[in-house]
């Protein structure tokens, strides 16, 4: 008896698998007469859904069975050697984006990159060298404060890398103290550091209270002067409750300083001889002018720039008080001249 006619069916019809076209065509071999082999006998119905192979005729209404089947055994061997190799990547590894864009680019621009990075490497190495970093420092000629004072107001410090360190920014940093007159930085190779620097002539002494300073033009500390002969210089006693002064730092305004100089200078041809023992900076700040005449001068005070200016009026005062008496031997006391208009005498 012959089967049944078969159903129409598409080659390669998916059941939610891909199914080989040879469950198609497959038949299963005729035995021979000679050579007959029992007959295998089909399994119950309720055990074709186990993973064991089905032999024999395949009805259209089994396929999709079938290839579910054939789908699962796959995904288990899959499954097997995944476990075996123990790697869960179902594809190929991808390259790192940034492998990718590398090979793209040209053959020019990756040899400027390597030379860039190979540029910033040894920059990074230089920096980190010791032996390129500020070690030891050389001042040459006088100066009135520290090495290491020196060396901050240069505007550089201990363990800077000589690389960096910019000479003549550093010739500026000194020029702005108002001490040095002259100054100039060199870089010796690899780690030292010449510090040249000159200091303004002392013009004038300054004493607070038994210690004494020489002053240059700028009104800055050039250190104590021990030695130095009270009469060499003009002296400006200062009376008021200040903290001693530190070598190099502003003492008295630039100012009033060099006008105090040129005061000195000219007083004796401008006063019938007379001469300036010594200023006096009261604890209000006025200025007093103490004569070898015996008297006193009161100028008032002289801290800010106006009063500072208004000096040159009070001398005039003084000058037209010389023409009336004589300043050297009329036994004058005090001279009040704080309002020039209104110029006081005692003897």
């Amino acid at each position: 008896m012959s089967p049944p006619a078969r159903q129409e069916s598409f080659r390669g019809r998916s059941f939610g698998a891909v199914v080989p076209d040879e469950f198609e065509a497959w038949r299963p071999p005729e035995p021979s007469r000679s050579d007959r082999s029992p007959t295998r006998r089909r399994r119950a119905a309720s055990t074709r859904s186990s993973g064991a192979p089905i032999w024999g005729h395949i009805p259209d209404e089994e396929i999709e069975e079938v290839a579910r089947q054939a789908a699962d055994r796959r995904a288990a061997r899959y499954a097997a050697r995944q476990r075996f190799l123990g790697r869960h990547r179902v594809s190929a590894p991808r390259k790192p984006p940034a492998l990718v864009a590398l090979r793209e680019v040209g053959r020019g621009f990756k040899i400027l990159a390597v030379a860039l990075a190979a540029v910033i490497l040894a920059a990074v190495v230089l920096f980190a060298l010791p032996w390129l970093k500020v070690q030891r420092v050389e001042v040459v000629g006088s100066s009135v404060v520290s090495r290491g004072q020196l060396l901050t107001d240069a505007g550089a410090r201990w363990g800077e890398s000589t690389i960096l360190l910019d000479a003549p920014a550093m010739t500026r940093g000194l020029l702005t103290q108002p001490w040095i007159s002259k100054a100039a930085v060199e870089i010796r190779w690899p780690s030292t550091l010449v510090l040249e620097v000159t200091p303004m002539p002392a013009v004038m002494i300054y004493q607070h209270g038994s210690e004494q300073q020489s002053l240059a033009a700028s009104g800055a500390s050039l250190g104590q002067v021990p030695n130095l002969a009270p009469t060499s210089l003009p002296v400006i006693q200062d009376e008021r409750a200040l903290s001693p002064a530190a070598a190099g730092s502003a003492v008295l305004p630039g100012r009033l300083t060099r006008a105090l100089v040129a005061l000195a200078t000219a007083f004796p041809s401008a006063y019938d001889g007379v001469t300036v023992d010594r200023y006096l900076l009261t604890p209000a700040g006025a200025l007093e002018i103490e004569s070898n005449a015996g008297w006193t001068a009161d100028l008032g005070p002289v801290l800010t720039g106006p009063q500072v200016q208004s000096i040159g009026q009070k001398l005039e005062a003084l000058r037209a008080l010389g023409g009336q008496v004589d300043l050297k031997t009329a036994g004058i006391k005090e001279i009040y001249l704080e309002d020039p208009a209104q110029v006081a005498v005692t003897y």
